[in-house]
């Protein structure tokens, strides 16, 4: 009996705590149910109750169930509100042209067949925004041609080009030349052709005429806006002002001030084929080192970013597409607030302003196939001297626009285009005045290849770099007060090769096309180091195994009197290993004597502290123009000493061991006066990046995607090495981040209608379970013991 009874009591137990927890987990999974059903607003209920009361359509569908049009009305008056508290980001907030067309469906199906009841009905439960009166929605609503516009879908094109450098002139499978440029424009009948700035300045027949025979050339094409580029100023602020004046079009720019005042309008609107465009440029910082300093004196340049929204809200709403002339560019040197990628990125996080954005871009001679895309935003670039025309399409219905994409129209691929006579014959007269000035021959029969291409005279030494710089040394042992110890020149300045055969002085001009003089400062020995430490700071990269520094214009070469060992391996700023001078009266090399002063020959650009060189400038005596100086070297000089490419004077290593290391203690790399080119992380490019090289190639490049490793390794690194506050730091930020992605999973899931658990008990009745399990557990204790007993 007792056996009998126990067991009783234990089954009355079981089945009270069953009873407990069956009700809990019922009232709770209830009550989930209904917190997970779509929360249901006063106007969808409403407009719910008016479909209900007319024909009982499916409304979740937002299809009507029946042809009657007040169920329509009332079904598409939820679809409009659930799209208003769901703000897509597709579009922005509507104007007062996009109210009445989103209104216009709602206010047609009231107008036809609904009864006065229902009407009224409607409007009550309707938000403001929505509701229009019948006699105001009646012309647009029963209008075939506002109906029919508003479902037909256009397609839109824009023309660009960017970085052309004086290129007027057609060369087969190079350069597309102005006067085809004009044909392809009429064939494409673009909405608009714009230009991303460096146009006026590079080859000898535009730098000759100082960028005015170019502006001739673009007003004969047609331009409708271009920026200005960093080489827009190499001819002097007052001339590009000129510039400016002679042409059909306007200059804009946002950022570049004169005196504290906008040098250029900072936008134009322009409205083609029913689209409202609204243009703004921006020009690269850099430019303030990139460009002539003489040429700049006065002009500022600030934040791009920050001076495009600031254009772009002055704008916004009283454009359909914006178009941003970016002369900013996506090189790993540049810093990423000044990169064209940097900007797309942040403009395309930005949902108050009208999508999609074209950013078109210049200044890193980049070629981007398929343009980069950023959500719905293109970032797009075409290279260099016209070898490639940009093309952008996107596709507008009613106010909406979609579809951006972005192509290259290649040069070899308009081979069969048809010069326009006009354009040609203007071209061609002005070169031929230019040939005829520049035929003099300079080499009868070169026998040496000389090496300017980009890829190679901005990341080592080359045989070119060389025989500048030695044509710079020669002028100077007699051209100046003091014989030069030694001179430089920038690697930005070397524009071209120089092949076998018959060299003439436009071959030299195309070489050196920025009408430099030469100059001569006195530098002080740690001065020098510094500059050395400079001009070897940019990031490397790994390309076919070798590692090698990024391309940088700012990179020195030098005459035959100095020596420069350094390692790459090291990081900016202290990578110089020693640096030797020669003797030219012993005619042995000695380390370079930090407290000395040295005459050191360059160009005048890099005298007045152009691309960084902050450690030169001061007094300088001014010689003759430098294309001057190496053509007159070239005649006489002896040539086959320059046949070899292996390096003589910028050297990845150390001197013989023979040699002395430096007597004196290498200054601070780490002082204000060093300013090493930045290692940024760029953001992923499209696969197809590439540079351009003279010889119309196209040629890989590893750039973008060694700096991404960089960038990586670099970004992983403060998680490794922290102190114990960031450590702290850290944690609480990771646990902040789970809960709050724990919260937003749970969320997602109940609004996806997923299954959750639910509930096991109300928190109140927990102590009421747990004691009848511990008293059954106690009762079970005691009967064993008492049946062991």
């Amino acid at each position: 009996m007792k056996g009998t009874g126990l067991k009783s009591m234990m089954l009355l137990m079981v089945l009270v705590i069953a009873v407990l927890v069956f009700n809990n987990v019922s009232s709770d999974a209830a009550e989930q149910t209904s917190q997970q059903a779509a929360p249901e607003t006063q106007v969808e209920a409403n407009a719910k109750t008016t479909a209900t009361q007319a024909s009982q359509p499916d409304v979740t569908s937002q299809q009507p169930a029946t042809t009657k049009e007040t169920a329509q009305m009332a079904s598409e008056s939820v679809t409009a509100v659930k799209q208003e508290e769901n703000k897509p980001t597709v579009t922005t907030a509507a104007t007062e042209d996009d109210t009445t067309q989103a209104s216009a469906p709602v206010t047609e199906a009231s107008a036809t067949k609904a009864t006065t009841d229902n009407v009224a009905q409607a409007e009550k439960d309707t938000p403001m925004m929505l509701r229009l009166s019948t006699k105001e929605a009646q012309p647009e609503a029963t209008s075939t041609e506002r109906a029919s516009h508003e479902t037909t879908t256009t397609t839109h094109t824009i023309l660009h080009t960017n970085d052309i450098h004086g290129r007027m002139v057609e060369e087969k499978d190079r350069v597309l030349g102005m006067a085809k440029l004009k044909t392809l424009k009429e064939q494409q009948n673009p909405d608009l052709l714009v230009d991303a700035g460096d146009a006026f300045q590079g080859l000898p027949l535009s730098n000759q005429s100082k960028g005015e025979e170019m502006a001739k050339a673009m007003n004969a094409v047609g331009y409708d806006a271009m920026t200005a580029g960093n080489h827009e100023f190499d001819f002097g602020y007052d001339q590009l002002k000129k510039l400016e004046g002679m042409l059909n079009f306007p200059i804009v720019s946002s950022n570049v001030y004169k005196d504290g005042k906008l040098a250029f309008k900072p936008s134009v609107m322009i409205q083609k084929n029913g689209v409202r465009y609204g243009i703004i440029g921006v020009t690269t910082p850099e430019t303030k080192t990139k460009t002539s300093p003489t040429g700049i004196v006065g002009v500022t340049f600030a934040d791009p970013l920050t001076s495009v929204t600031r254009e772009m809200d002055r704008l916004n709403g009283q454009v359909d597409v914006f178009v941003v002339l970016s002369h900013l560019g996506i090189d790993p040197t540049t810093k990423e607030a000044w990169r064209g990628d940097d900007l797309t990125r942040q403009l395309s996080q930005n949902k108050q302003y009208h999508h999609p954005i074209f950013v078109i871009d210049g200044h890193s001679h980049t070629v981007i196939e398929h343009g980069q895309k950023f959500e719905q935003d293109v970032l797009a670039q075409t290279g260099t001297a016209l070898a490639n025309v940009g093309k952008l399409t996107f596709e507008q219905t009613g106010k909406q626009f979609s579809n951006a994409e972005a192509s290259l129209l290649n040069v070899k691929s308009l081979a069969d285009l048809q010069p326009d006579a006009a354009v040609k014959a203007q071209v061609d007269k002005a070169n031929e005045a230019f040939l005829k000035a520049t035929s003099e021959v300079i080499i009868p029969n070169n026998t040496v290849d000389f090496q300017g291409e980009r890829d190679d005279v901005r990341t080592h030494e080359t045989n070119l770099g060389n025989a500048i710089t030695d044509a710079m040394e020669a002028y100077g042992q007699k051209g100046f007060s003091r014989p030069s110890d030694f001179a430089v020149t920038n690697s930005g300045g070397i524009r071209a090769s120089i092949a076998k055969g018959k060299v003439t002085l436009n071959d030299v001009i195309t070489v050196l096309p920025f009408g430099n003089t030469i100059a001569q400062i006195s530098v002080k020995g740690s001065d020098v180091w510094k500059a050395f430490e400079h001009s070897l700071s940019a990031p490397t990269m790994t390309t076919d195994g070798q590692t090698q520094l990024s391309a940088n214009g700012g990179l020195l070469q030098v005459s035959k009197s100095i020596q420069v060992y350094f390692d790459m391996n090291k990081a900016p700023g202290e990578r110089i290993n020693a640096i030797r001078v020669l003797n030219k009266q012993t005619g042995q090399f000695e380390d370079l004597d930090m407290s000395r002063t040295y005459a050191v020959a360059m160009n005048d650009f890099t005298a007045s502290g152009g691309d960084g060189f902050d450690m030169f400038g001061g007094p300088r005596e001014e010689g003759i123009s430098l294309e001057q100086v190496f053509a007159n070297y070239l005649k006489t000089a002896d040539l086959s000493q320059y046949a070899t490419t292996e390096p003589q004077r910028i050297m990845n290593g150390k001197p013989a061991q023979n040699s002395e290391t430096p007597k004196t203690t290498p200054p601070s790399s780490k002082g204000d006066n060093v300013i090493p080119f930045p290692q940024t992380k760029p953001s992923k490019v499209a696969p197809m990046t590439k540079v351009p090289t003279a010889d119309g190639q196209s040629q890989q490049t590893a750039m973008h995607a060694a700096s991404e490793h960089r960038g990586t390794a670099q970004s992983m690194a403060p998680a490794v090495s922290m102190t114990s506050t960031n450590a702290t730091e850290m944690t609480g930020q990771a646990h902040m981040a789970m809960t709050q992605n724990v919260s937003a999973s749970g969320h997602d899931t109940a609004k996806n209608g997923a299954q959750q658990l639910p509930n096991t008990g109300a928190t109140e009745q927990a102590p009421i379970v747990g004691g009848l399990f511990m008293l059954g557990a106690g009762l079970v204790i005691m009967r064993r013991q008492k049946h062991r007993a």
